[in-house]
């Protein structure tokens, strides 16, 4: 057989370079028939070998051009859209929020997407150059009027104000829905966020730059502060650009919601409103912006702190012995914080009985707790993984079919037994701590050397000067509220010093009936509110 030389065939790896023509087909020394190389017989050229043709495969279809532009930043709006309406969808159809909810939302980013009018509208007659959207402002060219909040602009609609644009329209429907409980939402994955890049169709994900698509990815760890201080900033955007006033925080529900989930006494509710009369705490958003962020601007955090201080009035930490005045009064009963931590702790660990990893949990684990798990919550954790990270919109490879992994569009819970309605575990957690409140024994005033509550008030200026009686209540306060511990004990420190110049004031009152001009009156540390310190000098913050 004869043989000629020509080019490598390459077809499953051959090297080979020797062929031989079979039925006007080339085929390499190994069988390997040549694709696109063949001999046709001319009819004018009868015995010969013909002519050699190429065919040409069919140049497959390109795919979808990625935009640029003014088309990649309406594309970038319209997928930001619906995000926002996935999120809606889900606290209306999961969470049990009224069908308006959606309407609320809606109207508030169609205010938002007037800032944007420049970058969506065609442009001018005229013929203009095509705008390339930069988050770096070219020169020579306007930028847009944008809101400064510590040296940033709010300009890109970012993920987190999603979540910030439902908490505000819950916040004007006067919903009693916490920024804390948004947080644990998005952590447990009640509504979309983490990943939400997956829920894009792919035809309008392949069509965004990178540049757009790393707004909407989720590249840390989603906190409750950061939800705040976005809420804040959109507020403050709201309130300057549009004239939208926010009503203040609606106390009646979210009080008792709060006490209930810290198992206080109900009788926190009036202590509560009278000190809030005594500090002036609106629970309203700050009208303009400052340039230093303080934690009492948030009307949440104006809220804690009252029932901290209150608690701290009522239901002191500490062993010392104050005895009321009259037995009406509520302080005839005495917590036992002891067995208060003991009922927060089964109250947390509801979810994780029976060896679960416990829902929200599953982002948390780092690569050193996979050697401590069980097989069942190994399962849990890959079942979770499968959900929240592979993307099943990319075309099937042929060979994963022989690696399963497992069901899809399973919850990772369904394994494990029913979870305890919320609303039942608080209850039960209320009940068994204040079926054991301890009697004070009542003193009437006769008696003027008798501690009573109020007095030896202790205020804690950082973390560490918490006690250990103290401090898992304040981690328990801080995290309902969405706040680091630190931030709370700031706070609540704050406010008790704008309390202690009340109190400054009162007595230099009663003593010059004046509190003008009298700056040479020393505070008196005998009083009930200042008479223990965890350090030396006054707070100043």
């Amino acid at each position: 057989m004869e043989y000629t030389t020509r080019g490598v065939c390459g077809q499953e790896g051959c090297r080979e370079t020797r062929y031989y023509l079979d039925n006007g087909l080339w085929f390499c020394r190994r069988g390997h028939q040549q694709e696109g190389r063949q001999v046709e017989e001319e009819p004018d050229d009868f015995g010969t070998q013909g002519k050699t043709n190429r065919v040409k495969k069919a140049s497959a279809e390109k795919s979808a051009k990625t935009y640029h532009g003014r088309q990649a930043y309406n594309l970038f709006l319209q997928v930001y859209q619906l995000i926002l309406w996935k999120q809606c969808h889900a606290l209306v159809q999961r969470r049990g929020f009224p069908a308006q909810f959606e309407h609320v939302v809606r109207d508030l980013w169609a205010l938002r997407l007037e800032t944007y009018a420049d970058k969506i509208e065609d442009p001018s007659e005229g013929g203009g150059e095509t705008e390339f959207f930069s988050s770096q402002p070219t020169g020579g060219q306007e930028e847009p009027e944008t809101i400064t909040f510590g040296g940033k602009n709010l300009q890109w609609p970012r993920l987190v104000d999603s979540v910030g644009l439902c908490y505000l329209g819950a916040f004007l429907m006067r919903l009693p829905v916490g920024i804390g409980e948004f947080h644990r939402m998005v952590m447990r994955e009640d509504i979309p966020y983490i990943r939400i890049i997956r829920s894009i169709p792919r035809d309008m994900r392949d069509k965004l730059p990178q540049e757009y698509l790393s707004i909407l990815e989720t590249t840390r760890l989603p906190k409750a502060e950061h939800l705040h201080k976005a809420v804040l900033q959109l507020s403050l955007l709201y309130r300057r650009k549009f004239g939208v006033q926010f009503p203040a925080l609606n106390l009646p529900p979210m009080l008792y919601r709060s006490i209930r989930r810290l198992a206080l006494p109900i009788d926190i509710y009036s202590a509560v409103k009278r000190l809030q009369d005594l500090l002036g705490f609106s629970l309203e958003f700050p009208t303009s912006p400052t340039n230093r962020s303080r934690p009492l601007d948030l009307p949440e955090v104006q809220l804690i702190t009252l029932i901290i201080i209150s608690t701290k009035l009522l239901f002191p930490f500490d062993d010392i012995k104050r005895f009321p005045v009259s037995a009406h009064e509520p302080t005839t009963q005495v917590i036992d914080w002891k067995l208060w931590a003991q009922a927060q702790r089964h109250f947390d660990g509801r979810e994780t009985a029976g060896g679960r990893i416990g829902k929200g949990n599953e982002i948390l684990v780092n690569e050193r707790d996979v050697f401590d798990m069980t097989p069942n919550q190994l399962d849990e954790y890959m079942s979770w993984y499968e959900n929240s990270w592979l993307d099943n919109s990319r075309a099937p490879n042929p060979l994963s079919d022989l690696f399963p992994i497992g069901p899809t569009g399973v919850d990772t819970q369904a394994a494990g037994p029913p979870e305890e309605d919320e609303k039942e575990a608080i209850g039960s957690m209320l009940k068994t701590v204040t079926q054991q409140l301890q009697p004070r024994r009542v003193i009437p005033e006769d008696d003027p050397d008798t501690p009573r509550p109020g007095s030896s008030y202790v205020r804690y200026k950082m973390e560490s000067d918490l006690p250990d009686i103290a401090r898992p209540f304040f981690e328990t306060a801080a995290k309902v509220v969405g706040i680091s511990l630190s931030t709370l004990v700031r706070a609540v420190a704050q406010a008790e010093y704008k309390l202690m110049r009340w109190l400054e004031d009162q007595r230099r009152i009663e003593l010059y009936g004046d509190a003008s001009g009298m700056e040479f009156a020393k505070f008196d540390s005998s009083d009930d509110l200042g008479e223990q310190d965890t350090t030396d000098s006054e707070d100043s913050s």
